[in-house]
């Protein structure tokens, strides 16, 4: 097994309180590092946080869920469904970095399941014996989902990458090679950000200070469940109904919930040869999705890469 701590040749600079720790996980079911390299540089609002895909370990920058100050993440992986050794740099715990690591590629839960999930669903089973070990990956952190929400609307997923690479760029901190996001006190500090209107500045703004004030704590919004969370998130000035429901679901780690997205629902429907009009029936759909527990979130996002 390869351990590679991150380079840190100007993180140890950045503050006398910056820790470096290095932690080995050992996967309970599948997972591949390269399967979600591969969702990590296909999906742009996570890939604007990630190095380059140059054949090393996996780096990501996030902002920590407990100092809320930037958070470098390596993750280095020898063979498919063996250990993942991660290496943090923060100013943060350890520990919870490490955590917060592993529900950024959903190894913070158990896959072990997914063999029976197949069984009852050969359909079903086909999509995840053409994707082996991949995990959903999250955005790295609520406040960051957050963000992109206010960002992206009406911009494409590629400019919104640009301008968010260029915020943190031109406002955040660097650390092992990635540029993080600003952190919420930095973003309340800037004023304006070209190509971003003003009302989306003011948003920006709205989404720091909800960080600040503990509103996108992912530990509070897990207790709050899916009903409280995405109504605690709509009370941040630009989160609606759509973005509450995405944040809830790609930033907190829920394995089991299937979204209320046509797409989805489409692509399961004509995996399962059914024509997607059957599946608006509640009790139809109710019935397709029973043999998927407790995977639902996960099998959604394999169709969403399936058919992308």
């Amino acid at each position: 097994m390869t351990s590679t701590h991150p380079d840190v040749s100007s993180a140890a600079m950045l503050t006398p309180d910056v820790t470096i720790s290095t932690s080995s996980i050992r996967p309970d079911g599948p997972f591949s590092l390269t399967a979600a390299r591969s969702s990590v540089m296909r999906w742009a609002p996570v890939a604007r946080h990630a190095g380059p895909d140059d054949g090393g370990p996996l780096v990501l920058g996030a902002i920590a869920d407990d100092d809320l100050a930037p958070l470098a993440v390596t993750v280095d992986q020898d063979r498919p469904d063996g250990p993942v050794t991660i290496g943090t740099v923060g100013t943060g715990s350890p520990d919870r970095a490490l955590a917060q690591a592993a529900r950024i590629l959903s190894l913070d839960r158990s896959g072990a399941g997914l063999d029976d999930v197949a069984r009852r669903d050969p359909a079903v089973g086909t999509v995840l014996a053409a994707h082996p070990g991949r995990r959903p990956v999250l955005f790295p952190s609520v406040y960051e989902a957050a963000a992109w929400a206010v960002i992206s609307p009406r911009v494409g997923k590629a400019q919104a990458a640009t301008l968010t690479r260029g915020i943190a760029a031109d406002h955040g901190t660097r650390l092992a090679g990635v540029d993080c996001f600003p952190s919420p006190a930095t973003l309340l500090r800037v004023e304006e950000i070209p190509g971003l209107p003003a009302e989306k500045v003011r948003r920006l703004h709205g989404v720091a200070r909800a960080a600040l004030d503990g509103d996108l704590d992912v530990e509070r919004l897990r207790a709050l469940g899916p009903v409280g969370a995405r109504a605690a998130l709509r009370r941040v000035r630009g989160i609606g109904e759509f973005w509450s429901s995405g944040i809830w679901l790609r930033a907190c780690g829920v394995v089991d919930e299937w979204p209320d997205e046509p797409r989805a629902t489409a692509a399961l429907a004509r995996l399962h040869g059914r024509d997607p009009a059957d599946y608006a029936d509640p009790a139809v759909l109710a019935a397709a999705l029973a043999p998927l527990a407790p995977y639902r979130t996960w099998i959604a996002f394999l169709l969403r890469i399936t058919n992308s």
